[in-house]
């Protein structure tokens, strides 16, 4: 069977089409496509209907392609922008109509249960072994303890990219003033929440969007290589690196680096700092970029358990 898994997210939708190998799940195409959901609502808690079609002619266009690669089953779930979205429903209302896909608009503490789900599931992870996974959102950032393939507690952060990029970079570029308000508000906001976990002495997975753009422009890359990405290890000293890099240089033109993905040149500056304070407050020195995430979660909770005729 083949089938998709789309998580409309806060600056993109990722649209997964995949068939099961027998143990789990086999890609056959991965794509992402800005859906500026976090730009709109910049203006207040509505979506515009302007928004809401650029979103369903999205979507339709991701269903149309891959119904003709073979999907036969859709699951589609909406975090944080949607969650935040008063008219939600009216979103989830036009695409059902014009698309024929449903969205559900998950919890955090779903969506943190499907990402530790997902960014496991091409991994080595020992039974019972304690694994932390952290995915940094546009709109919040999750983290799941678990152990081996079972999620534990998860804690859902408001803070993401795009949130801070919005609150705190009314310039572009931001002045050295504005960094620094931003990082006095993390260091304020993030040690109490993830105090439980600091200097936990366990493997760290690391995904989301931010993190997969800095491994991008670490590696050097040209374009997104999932085998390239995946595996890869990103340490403190590789973000503040890329920090320095960004400084001072507006949006536009860290768009038009190489590697940087479509949309992402606004909010990088904002993610990587998030990252970096996130960093330090747990105490941490490194974590494994993971390329997989709440896409294959919901894949694999969805579709993953079905058997073949």
């Amino acid at each position: 069977m083949i089938a998709a898994a789309i998580d409309i997210g806060t600056n993109t939708t990722l649209a997964l089409l995949a068939e099961s190998d027998g143990m789990g799940l086999r890609p056959i195409r991965d794509e992402l496509t800005v859906n500026r959901l976090g730009e709109a609502l910049r203006e207040g808690p509505v979506l515009s209907g302007e928004i809401i079609a650029l979103n369903v002619d999205l979507l339709a266009e991701i269903a149309r392609d891959f119904r003709r690669a073979g999907a036969t089953e859709f699951v589609v779930v909406g975090t944080s922008a949607l969650r935040r979205a008063e008219n939600r429903s009216e979103f989830a209302g036009a695409v059902h109509d014009i698309v024929g896909l449903t969205v559900e608009v998950i919890g955090g503490r779903d969506e943190a249960a499907l990402t530790y789900l997902g960014a496991i599931s091409n991994r080595e992870i020992y039974p019972g072994e304690r694994v932390c996974v952290m995915d940094l959102g546009g709109g919040s950032t999750e983290i799941i303890e678990g152990r081996g393939n079972l999620p534990g507690q998860g804690y859902s952060i408001d803070v993401g990219s795009s949130y801070l990029t919005n609150e705190f970079f009314a310039e572009d570029p931001p002045p050295a003033s504005a960094i620094a308000n931003l990082r006095d508000s993390l260091r304020k906001r993030l040690p109490p929440l993830v105090n439980k976990l600091r200097g936990a002495k366990m493997p760290w997975i690391l995904v989301g969007g931010t993190v997969v753009t800095l491994a991008i422009l670490k590696a050097g890359l040209r374009r997104y290589d999932p085998q390239a990405i995946g595996g890869s290890f990103m340490q403190r000293s590789d973000i503040q690196k890329l920090i320095e890099g960004f400084t001072g240089r507006p949006s536009l033109e860290l768009q038009n680096l190489p590697g940087m993905p479509a949309g992402r040149g606004r909010t990088i500056l904002a993610g990587a700092i998030l990252l970096d304070e996130m960093f330090d407050a747990l105490d941490m020195e490194e974590g494994v970029v993971s390329e997989r995430g709440l896409r294959h979660g919901l894949w694999l909770a969805k579709f993953g358990d079905r058997k073949e005729p």
